[in-house]
């Protein structure tokens, strides 16, 4: 009887340590070898959401009333050549606002629309990168949209000079996860 015991408390200690044990290398394989490629695929999928949503309320705002018409005001001297160019800082403001107001908007839209990836492509599965089920993923807006117009100036030729006017967008988004959490920033120059 106490030969029985021993072997039971034997066999309780095994599966214990087994269980253990593979508690260990659960954590390890989620923390070492899958945390960075979900956080690394979360990433990209979100900048490219992102792009989108900027570059489609870029494209938008400069279409309504000819406002790109409108940014840049040229001064004429008496023979009728350009004596000075400047910006329209009320336009750029207006510009600014709407451009804020619409990608805030798009990318709250986003929210509504998780994406998934595939359990092959989270293991960094090569042979099988779309196998086993797949993993949603949500997008939150992080409630920072930073427009910024930025101005230079290039040599064209004899006398020449081009103007360029960039409209850069700033956005903070947060991609959660069961597994990863993560703060992404995606710059848009249009």
């Amino acid at each position: 009887m106490k030969k029985l015991k021993k072997i039971k408390k034997i066999h309780i200690q095994i599966l214990l340590f087994t269980i253990i044990l593979m508690f260990i290398l659960t954590y390890y394989m989620i923390a070492i070898e899958i945390k960075p490629v979900m956080k690394a695929i979360c990433e990209v999928k979100a900048r490219i959401i992102a792009t989108q949503a900027i570059n489609n309320a870029v494209k938008a705002e400069l279409q309504k009333d000819n406002i790109k018409d409108q940014l840049i005001v040229s001064t004429f001297d008496n023979v009728g050549r350009i004596n000075m160019i400047k910006t329209n800082a009320q336009v750029m403001n207006i510009l600014s606002a709407n451009i804020t107001a619409s990608v805030q908007e798009k990318i709250k839209d986003l929210t509504e629309q998780p994406f998934t990836i595939s359990l092959g492509a989270v293991l960094n599965n090569w042979m099988f990168p779309d196998f086993g089920p797949n993993l949603k993923y949500n997008i939150i807006p992080q409630g920072s949209v930073l427009v910024d117009f930025i101005s230079e100036f290039e040599e064209s030729g004899i006398n020449q000079t081009k103007y360029k006017l960039y409209i850069t967008v700033t956005v903070q988004i947060r991609v959660i996860s069961p597994i990863v959490t993560s703060d992404i920033y995606t710059l848009s120059q249009n």
